[in-house]
């Protein structure tokens, strides 16, 4: 027992002696201030490290976020306790006037956030030997949880690479833009690799980039180019939304081909001309129409050599659905297109639609038959964006006043009449001249020619009538006399191609200030078939076929002037679906609920 305290004794003595060396080699005392690897420590300070060999640090305790936060503040005596956080790469204090941790980093520190690789994208175009520009940027979705400030690079084995930094000031899904740099090297597909805030993010399928061979030479057919798919306010375009261009490449080599953005949306296309030759372009729209204008999107092209690298196309915007107050009788053969065949017409898809191939891009009608009198009245100061009128309407003074007022403040009319005293009334009471008459002429089976003139009714999106006829139903034409032609576009006479009579006046026009058109024949549209034509040379002159679309009838008109009978072509459906393509425009952009 003896032996063995003996020998602790001597161990004691013996560490005692080596850690007064080892004290006296690494550290000094001096005032109350310690010093490691220095025999005068600073005066100012209670520790003082010096690095004997310049080459060594000073780790204080490294701890995750999550770590650091389990710590259990004494707020009072804890004051300035500082640790390394790992999960921001940086150093943390508490702050006992803040009363939380701080960073040393700046007080938002290091963000932290997801990338949403399915919203994450190379923009712009990457061809070999280009250097990239502003338009070369990753585009990328991220969700913010803390935020702070954020460093984000793309890496890339081919000579160029994306690199970022900023701060998110708010936590939540948003984008940002993480600029390029460099000179594509090589012909190929690249995947970037994406790195945010010194951690991999791994993307499947990775973001991939296709790099270009140097632009070749080619001209664009801007006369051929063709929209597709249908366009709607507030919807984002999807792969249906394209302009197919035809261009013809003489030089082989890649192309860029692009839009301008008009109202929210623009097209691109990129690739390489395999072979020489006329053929076809796809461009790609993007984004979301913002209003229902027609779009003319400037198309152009990177071709060599000098050629000619801009053109035009127009896209056209779905026009929302429009309330349409007919006014005259139903059962009637589709006089005020309230039933029947020209109710069809307008009610066909493939006419007024949304469908890619609908002749006028349009939500439909909505359709209301009030009856005559004050139900009428109720309805048209109701503002419909469309009123449509046809036999046996005949608007009192109350209507007529009604009516004038609609038109003056934006209303579209579509006045198909044909009883003359009521007729006057109107027309001197809308033009505010009483010198107007309205005197009825000639007969049913009458023919009267259009004229010949640049004009969108007689040359709409349903045919060109110019210089053709129109055939007036069963009953006599009100002629108008005295109108100034300094108000109105008149598109025929009232002297019939079948009649040797000669007479003054117009029988269908258009006002120049307001959303009227009128023909003087109430049963301009008239035909109670679903569709197709009767067989009358004096009646029913208006015609479709079987897919509810505008024709002429072929075989019209009484026998005088030297035509036979049922001898001539008329154009009263075509005529009529241009007239309504023009009133759903004039609605939309210029009608009275557009004011």
């Amino acid at each position: 027992m003896m032996k063995t305290n003996s020998t602790t004794a001597k161990i004691k003595i013996l560490l005692l002696a080596m850690l007064l060396v080892f004290g006296q080699f690494y550290s000094q005392t001096h005032n109350g201030a310690v010093g490691i690897n220095t025999s005068s420590p600073n005066e100012n300070s209670v520790l003082d490290v010096v690095s004997g060999g310049n080459n060594k640090g000073i780790l204080i305790p490294r701890l995750t976020e999550v770590q650091r936060d389990a710590i259990s503040i004494n707020k009072l005596k804890d004051d300035g306790l500082t640790i390394y956080n790992t999960t921001e790469d940086c150093l943390n204090y508490w702050s006992l006037a803040d009363d939380e941790w701080k960073s040393v980093c700046g007080q938002l520190g290091k963000a932290v956030f997801t990338v949403d690789c399915s919203n994450t994208k190379a923009m712009g175009t990457y061809v070999k030997g280009r250097e990239l520009t502003t338009s070369n940027y990753l585009s990328i979705s991220v969700n913010v949880t803390k935020v702070g400030n954020y460093t984000v690079s793309g890496a890339t084995p081919n000579g160029y690479n994306f690199y970022g930094t900023g701060t998110f000031l708010n936590t939540g899904v948003q984008t940002i833009q993480i600029a390029g740099q460099g000179i594509p090297v090589n012909v190929q597909t690249d995947e970037v690799s994406l790195n945010a805030n010194g951690n991999d993010v791994t993307c499947t399928p990775a973001v991939s980039i296709n790099v270009l061979s140097p632009a070749g030479t080619y001209t664009m057919s801007c006369g051929g180019a063709v929209a597709n798919g249908v366009y709607k306010v507030g919807t984002a375009l999807t792969a249906s939304n394209t302009i197919t261009l035809p261009v013809n490449a003489s030089s082989l080599g890649s192309y860029t081909i692009t839009t301008n953005t008009v109202d929210g949306i623009s097209f691109r296309g990129s690739g390489t001309f395999t072979a020489s030759g006329n053929q076809n372009v796809t461009l790609s729209g993007t984004g979301t129409p913002s209003s229902t204008a027609v779009k003319t999107m400037t198309i152009t092209s990177d071709s060599q050599g000098g050629v000619s690298t801009t053109c035009s196309v127009n896209i056209i915007v779905v026009i929302p659905a429009k309330t349409i107050v007919h006014l005259g009788g139903t059962g009637d053969h589709g006089y005020s297109a309230e039933e029947d065949a020209s109710k069809n017409l307008m009610d066909a898809p493939a006419n007024f639609g949304t469908l890619a191939n609908s002749v006028v891009k349009f939500e439909g009608f909505t359709h209301l038959t009030p009856a005559d009198g004050a139900p009428a009245i109720a309805a048209i100061n109701a503002k419909p964006d469309i009123v449509i009128t046809g036999y046996p309407y005949t608007p009192n003074a109350s209507e007529i006043t009604a009516l004038v007022d609609y038109l003056n403040k934006g209303g579209v009319v579509i006045a198909q009449l044909e009883g003359t005293a009521s007729i006057q009334s109107f027309m001197r009471s809308l033009f505010a001249n009483p010198q107007i008459n309205v005197i009825g002429r000639n007969s049913g089976g009458a023919v009267y020619p259009m004229i010949n003139i640049s004009d969108e009714i007689l040359n709409g999106p349903f045919g060109d009538v110019r210089g053709k006829n129109w055939g007036e139903d069963a009953s006599v034409t009100a002629s108008i006399e005295g109108i100034s032609e300094a108000f109105i576009t008149s598109y025929s006479g009232s002297s019939a191609i079948n009649s040797t009579s000669v007479f003054a006046g117009t029988t269908m026009f258009k006002h120049k200030n307001l959303n009227l058109f009128y023909v003087g024949d109430g049963g301009f549209l008239s035909n109670f078939n679903a569709n197709g034509t009767i067989a009358s040379n004096t009646a029913y002159p208006f015609a479709t076929n079987t897919s509810n679309f505008p024709v002429a009838k072929i075989a019209y008109g009484f026998s005088g002037n030297g035509n036979t009978a049922g001898s001539m072509a008329i154009q009263n459906s075509i005529i009529f679906a241009n007239v309504v393509a023009w009133a759903i425009k004039q609605a939309e952009f210029n009608g009275i609920n557009t004011q």
